[in-house]
């Protein structure tokens, strides 16, 4: 008998978003729906697609490298620009693409998907159900622009190279001399892709598949952290509320109460056990994501470097070809690092936040456990790319400044 997929599927995907971002995130295989519980031929049939994925960029990289080795020589400074970036493009697109392999992501995922979404927690108080609403309108602002990034970016790679080949003539009835196709991405072929119409047909076409899947892993990728930690400042907004909300006793002066020490205890014990939530998921997402940020930020340390290089001619060909890109570059950068330095700029504040409970109301057994709460809040929350570098603002920064100090060392030398 024939599994089927799920009857009923988590309530999360009822949201146009997390719609959106798990559609988009199969069509290149890499949801995991088998975590899920989703045990239906379709299922199956996206994780072979996954791996055919695999193989097929392994093998394109191969002979995008070989073309580079090949034709080291001839290739002027611009294009050979555009030759690196498809290959470290390809390289993170492969490390993200293994995340669908490793335990942690999947744990993640199911986790956030299951438990962590704020959907799972509107119940607590009438400002957790705001704060729902808050963060999906955020989540459905960042799905729109994320979405809109990645088109404009498909078209501008591949429609690019096809202007620049019309405006050289290469469409004619006879090719110009000393000229051939340009492509978006470059491949040692077996058959003539530059000086023959059919060739440049047929990569033309074939370049669409890694421009869709290459900037679809790194939008959607980043799409999907950026709803967690969006969540993740709403579960903090949520923790934080419940911490003003403290009741002091009825008459300043006098004594607690019993009954008061016992509604202090309960309410002790939930906002302890929610940071822990927050604390356990910024965990799984550490472990899950941790070298797909260390990868990304040092894809960033050399792209930001290369992309000065090359604008640094002033060519209006290179001007052209490489400031936009440059332009994505830098801001997917300081998206990034803007993101999670919202996390930290929220945990700073709950050590503050905490202390202002009226503890000099509690009993001596609510006191010792306020200090074990108070000393743990002590320390920020955020993520650390390869457990070693905090992800923010300061670490975006430095990428930059690293990046120009490169640039002015690497521009002297060619000089």
């Amino acid at each position: 008998m024939q599994t089927k997929r799920q009857t009923s599927e988590p309530k999360v995907f009822s949201l146009d978003y997390m719609k959106s971002l798990r559609f988009t995130l199969e069509t290149i295989g890499q949801w995991p729906n088998r975590s899920l519980g989703d045990l239906s031929r379709r299922a199956v049939m996206l994780a072979t697609y996954h791996k055919f994925l695999i193989c097929t960029f392994c093998f394109t990289e191969i002979l995008a490298f070989s073309y580079m080795i090949k034709h080291r020589k001839t290739i002027r400074f611009i294009d050979m620009g555009q030759i690196y970036t498809n290959l470290f493009l390809t390289g993170l697109f492969l490390q993200r693409a293994s995340l669908p392999f490793q335990k942690n992501y999947k744990k993640c995922v199911k986790k956030f998907v299951l438990e962590f979404h704020l959907m799972h927690h509107e119940h607590l108080s009438e400002f957790a159900a705001k704060e729902l609403r808050k963060v999906n309108k955020i989540c459905k602002i960042a799905t729109k622009v994320i979405y809109l990034q990645l088109a404009c970016g498909m078209l501008a790679y591949n429609l690019s190279p096809l202007f620049r080949n019309y405006y050289e003539g290469m469409f004619a009835g006879e090719l110009p001399e000393n000229k051939s196709f340009v492509h978006s991405v470059d491949y040692l072929l077996p058959f003539d892709a530059y000086r023959s119409f059919k060739g440049y047909l047929v990569i033309f076409i074939w370049n669409w598949f890694p421009t869709y899947n290459i900037p679809t892993a790194m939008g959607i990728y980043d799409l999907l952290v950026f709803v967690m930690v969006f969540h993740m400042v709403g579960h903090m907004n949520i923790l934080l509320n419940s911490l003003k909300e403290f009741p002091r006793p009825q008459e300043d002066g006098l004594p607690s109460t019993r009954e008061y020490n016992e509604e202090i205890f309960g309410l002790l014990k939930n906002v302890i056990r929610h940071y822990q939530i927050i604390k356990d998921f910024m965990g799984d997402m550490t472990a899950a994501f941790d070298l797909t940020l260390c990868c990304y930020l040092a894809f960033h340390q050399v792209m930001c470097c290369l992309m000065l290089l090359e604008c640094s001619t002033l060519e209006p060909e290179a001007l052209v070809k490489y400031g936009m890109l440059a332009a994505v570059i830098f801001q997917q950068l300081i998206q990034t690092s803007v993101a999670f330095e919202l996390i930290k700029s929220k945990s700073k504040r709950l050590g503050d936040e905490v202390y202002a409970v009226p503890w000099e109301y509690m009993n001596v057994k609510n006191r010792r456990i306020f200090v074990l709460f108070l000393r743990n809040v002590q320390y920020p929350l955020g993520l650390k790319a390869g457990g070693m570098v905090p992800v923010g603002v300061m670490s975006m920064s430095t990428i930059i400044r690293t990046s120009i100090s490169y640039y002015i060392m690497l521009a002297t030398f060619a000089d």
